[in-house]
């Protein structure tokens, strides 16, 4: 039987796969099931920014008598906050007396990154084992450049790590003009760990009610391979862990991006598409494969394909590309 025991961040896991923020991930009876499946960590759903902010308000608009009064509005809205912002805390501290395993508290922001400095410290007190946080700006103002866009990342990163001591993770998407290169800035700031990538909710539209709608949040098999190719290209690179993440829905896949260098894996879409029990298939056929080339722990093929480990690591790059175009025609 192969060891399957990887760290990331800091944090000793039995395995590498790590059930990621969702439907499965809010409430204690989904999370026990998550554990019992074999998950070797939890990311705790997503609070957000947005939400807690949408929510104060709407308990505050069922306190109408209140609000004639000008200096009721501050009080109640922090009221509020605070007692969404309590519900999830509760939850997190809920989470770690029911669970052996390592449970990571996570929240979504926008806007300025001066709410991080309000929050993130009561999530680091409740005992979660790590933080993980996700920032997403669209760069629909046409006043701000990419330069600009990226300034105020590497600015929320900074506050972040100077407000949370606990390891810190920064779930981010692909949409930089230099990804390497802000990378890099992650890395030199101390962030711990980099999920690499968020599959961010996409507009839709509803033609017969002639509505915006959500599209499907659920990510598919083919989805992964921009993820592979930059978990290889920098994950020798960095000193934070890179944890890989959207449209891993096999044990192949999972093998592939550690394979690449990811020391941890987040999953998501299959679980609410197939159910929690894939967990358990996933590591056994994990455990076959390793049995079969010969490894006794992760740590004997993690990065083993890697940019760095390639003879040629231009395959990683242009050359990739030039095959695929190349065997189309055969």
């Amino acid at each position: 039987m192969a060891n399957l025991k990887t760290n990331y961040m800091g944090l000793k896991l039995k395995n590498p796969i790590i059930a990621a923020s969702g439907p499965l991930t809010s409430n204690l009876d989904s999370l026990k099931k998550l554990e019992d499946a074999g998950a070797s960590a939890v990311v705790i759903k997503s609070i957000f920014q947005e939400q807690i902010d949408k929510d104060a308000i709407s308990t505050m608009e069922m306190d109408d008598a209140f609000l004639a009064h000008a200096d009721a509005y501050g009080f109640l809205l922090g009221a509020s906050e605070d007692y969404f912002i309590d519900q999830y805390l509760t939850l997190v501290e809920d989470a770690k007396k029911a669970l052996s395993i390592p449970v990571i508290a996570s929240l979504n922001g926008s806007g300025s990154a001066d709410w991080i400095s309000e929050y993130a410290p009561r999530f680091a007190s409740c005992g979660a084992d790590a933080i993980e946080l996700n920032h997403y700006e669209i760069g629909s103002n046409y006043k701000l450049d990419g330069k600009q866009i990226e300034r105020n990342y590497i600015k929320f990163a900074k506050i972040a790590r100077k407000e949370i001591k606990i390891p810190l993770a920064l779930k981010i998407g692909s949409c930089f003009s230099a990804p390497a290169n802000i990378m890099h800035q992650f890395d030199f700031l101390g962030i711990n760990g980099l999920v690499l990538f968020n599959k961010f909710y996409n507009p839709d539209i509803d033609i017969e009610t002639l509505e915006m709608k959500s599209g499907n949040p659920l990510s598919d098999n083919n989805d992964f391979y921009d993820t592979l190719r930059w978990v290889s290209l920098m994950s020798e690179e960095l000193r934070l862990d890179l944890c890989a993440n959207t449209g891993i829905h096999s044990s192949s896949t999972i093998i592939k991006m550690l394979l690449a260098g990811a020391s941890t894996v987040e999953l998501c879409s299959v679980l609410m598409k197939n159910g929690v029990g894939v967990i358990e298939t996933f590591l056994k056929e994990i455990n076959e494969w390793m049995d079969r080339k010969g490894f006794n722990e992760i740590s004997d093929f993690k990065g083993k394909l890697a940019q760095e480990a390639m003879v040629d690591p231009t395959v990683w790059e242009r050359t990739q590309y030039v095959k695929s175009i190349h065997n189309i025609g055969k």
